[in-house]
């Protein structure tokens, strides 16, 4: 997974409407997300939710998940 230096200052809000609507796209609920990710439903909706900024071990784990395509992951 790689991040251009503009992406790094997205907010939260924004990154945690994209990881949002990638969930919806797949078909997923945020149970079954967390589930697939191995972290809490709540944790799920607080990222989502940009209340909580997710790590980068996070980010792989949602994405992966989700089986982001990668120009999604290179975004």
């Amino acid at each position: 997974m790689t991040f251009e230096p503009e992406e790094l200052g997205k907010s939260r809000q924004e990154l945690g409407s994209m990881l949002r609507e990638l969930r919806k796209a797949a078909g997923l609920s945020g149970d079954r997300l967390a589930v697939r990710c191995t972290m809490s439903q709540s944790k799920v909706s607080r990222i989502e939710n940009g209340q909580t900024r997710p790590t980068l071990i996070d980010i792989e784990a949602l994405l992966t998940a989700l089986e982001a395509a990668p120009e999604v992951v290179t975004k």
